[in-house]
């Protein structure tokens, strides 16, 4: 009786003289990464929830001015709770921050103030010097607003820190990596033209700009304070 003829397979690969043909079942196959679960609808809504109440509060302690820089300061440390744990953070430990920062925050009023008033003066010509001095000066307050900006995210990160250790943090980051304090200063432009824009939407621009500040901080200069 004739044995039957192998045609395919690994047999038939030997028989030929070649080397044996791998199996389907063992191929080995790239592993595709898992993707990363990503929040549903609901997270989102109750995220831009948080991000709203907290610019509200903001907003409400930033009205005598002279305590703005106090209210951003207790408001990046609670978006950056929000941010990194997904809940809000308790209320007393915000508050002791918020009166900490009262005296040390006046400095900033008065300079933002200053720059203010020069860059009202230069744009309708109640100072000499025109456009180069006006666009000069829009230049020196975007990167100051931009270094700000990092201070709060610096706050955020380590609200036990003192403040000099923020400034410090914020100057060596804008310092070496320009783009970390250009990118947070152009979304304060935006925000600030869309607040100007539209006043009532001021208390959810502070909250979702504080949150897009860790954001691309985080991104930019990942360096720790």
């Amino acid at each position: 009786m004739t044995p039957a003829r192998v045609t395919h397979g690994p047999l038939a690969a030997a028989a030929a003289g070649g080397p044996p043909a791998p199996e389907a079942s063992g191929m080995n196959w790239p592993a595709e990464e898992t993707p990363d679960q990503r929040p549903d609808w609901r997270e989102k809504f109750a995220l831009g929830t948080d991000l709203a109440l907290i610019g509200v509060v903001v907003t409400a302690a930033s009205l005598p001015v002279l305590t703005l820089p106090a209210a951003l300061a207790a408001g990046s440390t609670a978006v950056r709770h929000r941010y990194q744990l997904g809940k809000l953070p308790a209320f007393r430990p915000l508050l002791r921050q918020f009166r900490r920062g009262l005296l040390p925050g006046i400095p900033f009023v008065v300079v933002a103030l200053l720059l203010l008033v020069d860059l009202i003066a230069v744009s309708r010509g109640w100072v000499p010097g025109g456009t180069p001095v006006l666009t000069g000066t829009a230049v020196v307050a975007c990167w100051l607003a931009g270094l700000a900006t990092l201070m709060l995210v610096a706050v955020g990160r380590d609200p036990g820190a003192p403040g000099r250790s923020a400034l410090r943090w914020a100057w060596e980051q804008a310092t070496s990596r320009p783009w970390s304090a250009l990118a947070p200063a152009l979304a304060g432009v935006l925000a600030f033209f869309l607040a100007l824009s539209v006043p009532a939407t001021i208390p959810l621009v502070i909250g979702f700009h504080l949150f897009a500040a860790h954001v691309i901080s985080d991104r930019l200069a990942p360096a720790e304070v």
